[in-house]
């Protein structure tokens, strides 16, 4: 049996990699009538993304505490990290905690543990990866977890929505104020802030006025140390990559991603949606 293994959601869009001890539990979408498993891997995105522009519905579900009991049960570990997105937007949690719990049921001991990162899109995506990472180079399982925890207060999300609509059908910005500001053509700029709420750092009207906002908001709030990047986009690929120059040159960058948005996130941030999260580098010097 394996010291440490790591369990998240397709949401992570994080490959399984049991060599690693990395597990997946898959997540399920709809756009019309047609589903998409998300399991961390990308190659649909840009279909899922070609209907939402068309119109489509979409509907999420979580997982079931089967999915992730059968995850815990993939781990040959000793200890098992699951990470979840805030408990306040999905039952994921607490679907996952109550899966902990039979899995103790039927051994006789407690091996998994559940983190809330409390952070979601790519800032989700960026804890997994620096989870990962800590499981090779932590010295106990102990400091890792504890490694782990320390990463999900650190890091930070930003990103600009192309446009309101499909984050006001969430219920998390009234109708009347996404018709306006579609009207408009403004686009938010946000940062997502400990435990999944959220805060306005502009508004402008273009991509390049997103981009610069985006890179002035980093100047400003990350500071000095070298940085983790990943640099995310619903659909937006061009402009992710030019948001990644620019952040390459305003900030002390010891790694930059650049991360295809899973549709788990994508279905409520809308297609053109570009953002960074960022995360001090991990101890130790940074990569050449």
């Amino acid at each position: 049996m394996r010291d440490r293994a790591l369990v998240v959601d397709g949401g992570a869009a994080l490959q399984e990699d049991l060599a690693r001890g990395v597990v997946v539990v898959p997540q399920r979408i709809t756009v019309g009538l047609r589903e998409f498993v998300d399991d961390g891997h990308t190659e649909t995105y840009a279909a899922f993304y070609a209907l939402l522009r068309g119109g489509g519905v979409t509907a999420t579900s979580t997982p079931s505490p089967g999915a992730y009991l059968e995850a815990f049960r993939r781990c040959d570990a000793e200890t098992v990290l699951c990470l979840t997105i805030p408990e306040r937007w999905s039952a994921m949690h607490s679907t996952a905690n109550l899966a902990a719990g039979m899995l103790e049921a039927e051994e006789g001991r407690r091996r998994v543990t559940v983190i809330d990162t409390g952070t979601a899109v790519a800032g989700f995506s960026l804890i997994a990866r620096c989870a990962a990472c800590l499981a090779e180079t932590a010295p106990d399982a102990a400091a890792w977890t504890a490694a782990v925890r320390a990463a999900c207060d650190q890091v930070r999300v930003y990103g600009a929505l192309a446009s309101l609509t499909y984050v006001a059908r969430t219920g998390r910005v009234p109708a009347l104020l996404a018709g306006i500001s579609n009207t408009l053509r403004v686009r938010p700029v946000f940062r997502l802030v400990e435990g999944g709420n959220t805060g306005r750092v502009g508004l402008t009207r273009t991509a390049g006025g997103a981009i610069r906002q985006l890179e002035r908001v980093a100047v400003d709030e990350l500071g000095t140390g070298p940085q983790w990047l990943m640099v995310f986009h619903a659909d937006a690929a061009d402009e992710a990559a030019e948001l990644a120059e620019h952040l390459r040159h305003a900030v002390h960058v010891a790694r930059c991603e650049t991360l295809a948005l899973s549709p788990i996130f994508g279905a409520h941030t809308g297609p053109g949606t570009i953002g960074f999260a960022a995360l001090p580098w991990p101890g130790g010097s940074p990569p050449d």
